[in-house]
C-alpha cells in the first residue's frame, strides 16, 4: 500500500465511481482483553442502562453492542486535534475567533464553537463595532447555501466538513450535512457492578450551616440533606451503586468520508477549476481531522475507556463495493492539507487566511465573566 497524495485524492474525487473514503478500525482495552471499559452514560428511570445499548448487524450475526463514542463526539474531538494543530502553527486555515479579557480570559474558535459558524456566541458578537449578523462576513456566512457555500470555505471550511444548522437565528435557516462522521462501538458488552463510597480522612461527622467556603460547624447530626458535611465535600458518603462500566469482546471504529455528498457541495461564480480544488480542500480537511484525532496507537476516550488500536484499513469505497486500500500517517495527513491549501490558492479559491477577530457583546461579556469566575451578582 501506498501513502495517499494529493494527486490521487484529487483524481478519485474528480471520478463518479468513487464513493466514500473508509476507515474500519478494531481496539482492545489498554489493559488487555477482558479489562473494563466505561462508555459515556445518559440519565435513567428505573433499573434502565445508563449506557447506550442495542442490537447491531456485524456480517451475518445479529450481536449486542454498546456506543463507546457517537458522531457528534467524535467530530469534536477531530476538530480538537485540527484546533490544537492551529494554536501550534502546525496548519493554517481561515478562523472566527472571539476573546474576551475580564475578570478571567476565555477564548473561543470555529472549531470550537459548537454550532460551529451559526453559533450563537458569534451572534451575540461584534466585528469591527458592527454586530456580527450584520457584518459583511456575517451577512455572507448566513446567506450560505449548499448551492453558493463558498462564504462557508472562505470563513470557516470546518463547518462544510462537519456539518452546521442555524437554528439560534429566526427564519428558514440552511442546513449543512457533514461531509465526515465516525462512530466507535463495543462488541458483546457485559454490564459490570461498583460500589462507589468516600472515606474522610479526619472521620469527619455532624452538620453545618451555610455553603461553600463560607459555613458553620454543629456536632450535632442533622439528617437534612442541605445541612450534611457531604453536600460541601466533608465526611464519609456510604458505598452505593455506581454504574460499573463494560467489558467487551472488542471495539470497532468506522470512519466515512462522503465523496458523494462533497460533490453536491456548490461554489456559486468559482471557476470550475477553483470549485474542484475547493472540494479537494474539503475532503482534505476532513481526513486531516480525522488522522490527527485516530491515527496514534493509542486512543482515550474518557477516564476508563483508554483503548490501543489493534488493526487499521484505510479504503477508497467504490461502484459494486470496490476497496482501494492506502495509507496516511498524522504528519502525511499534515503535509496532504498543506498541498491541497496551496493548490487552492493558487487556484484563487478565495480562503480568508486572516484570523477574524470578534468582540463579544456586553451581555455574553458579564455572562463568561460570571461563569468563569462565579461572581457575586451586583446588581447591574
Amino acid at each position: 500500500m501506498t501513502e495517499l497524495t494529493l494527486d490521487v485524492l484529487r483524481d478519485k474525487l474528480a471520478d463518479p465511481e468513487w464513493a466514500a473514503i473508509r476507515v474500519e478500525a478494531t481496539y482492545q482495552p489498554s489493559g488487555g482483553p477482558g479489562a473494563r471499559v466505561y462508555p459515556p452514560t445518559f440519565p435513567t428511570e428505573g433499573d434502565d442502562s445508563p449506557y447506550l445499548l442495542e442490537q447491531r448487524r456485524r456480517g451475518e450475526e445479529v450481536r449486542k453492542a454498546v456506543v463507546l463514542d457517537q458522531v457528534p463526539s467524535q467530530a469534536n474531538r477531530c476538530e480538537e486535534a485540527e484546533a490544537r494543530a492551529w494554536r501550534q502553527g502546525v496548519i493554517r486555515m481561515p478562523m472566527l475567533r472571539m476573546r474576551r479579557e475580564g475578570a478571567a480570559s476565555f477564548e473561543l474558535i470555529g472549531l470550537e464553537a459548537p454550532h460551529r459558524a451559526f453559533d450563537a456566541y458569534w451572534r451575540d458578537c461584534e466585528l469591527d463595532g458592527v454586530k456580527f449578523d450584520r457584518s459583511p462576513i456575517g451577512k455572507a456566512i448566513l446567506a450560505a447555501s449548499l448551492s453558493d457555500a463558498t462564504a462557508l470555505l472562505t470563513y470557516d471550511p470546518a463547518t462544510l466538513v462537519y456539518g452546521g444548522w442555524n437554528s439560534h437565528r429566526k427564519g428558514r435557516q440552511a442546513k449543512f450535512p457533514r461531509l465526515y462522521s465516525s462512530e466507535m462501538i463495543g462488541w458483546d458488552p457485559a454490564e459490570g457492578v461498583r460500589k462507589a463510597g468516600r472515606m474522610d480522612p479526619a472521620n469527619l461527622s455532624g452538620s453545618r450551616s451555610g455553603d461553600g467556603d463560607n459555613w458553620t460547624y454543629s456536632p450535632v447530626s442533622d439528617k437534612k440533606k442541605d445541612t450534611k458535611l457531604s453536600e460541601i465535600g466533608h465526611g464519609n458518603i456510604a458505598p452505593g451503586d455506581a454504574h460499573g462500566g463494560v467489558t467487551i469482546s472488542e471495539a470497532t471504529r468506522t470512519a466515512i468520508l462522503s465523496l458523494t455528498a462533497t460533490r453536491r457541495v456548490g461554489f456559486g461564480s468559482l471557476a470550475p477549476e477553483a470549485a474542484a480544488a475547493a472540494r479537494v480542500l474539503l475532503v482534505a480537511l476532513g481526513f486531516l481531522g480525522d488522522r490527527l484525532a485516530f491515527g496514534d496507537a493509542g486512543l482515550w476516550l474518557r477516564s476508563g475507556c483508554d483503548l490501543v488500536m489493534q488493526t487499521e484499513q484505510l479504503e477508497w469505497i467504490g461502484r459494486g463495493g470496490v476497496a482501494e486500500s492506502f495509507t496516511l500517517s498524522p504528519s502525511g495527513a499534515v503535509q496532504l492539507y498543506e498541498e491541497a491549501l496551496q493548490e487552492a490558492l493558487d487556484a484563487e479559491v478565495p480562503l480568508h487566511l486572516e484570523t477574524v477577530e470578534l468582540t463579544p457583546n456586553d451581555a455574553l461579556s458579564k455572562a463568561i465573566d460570571f461563569s468563569l469566575t462565579k461572581a457575586e451578582s451586583t446588581g447591574e
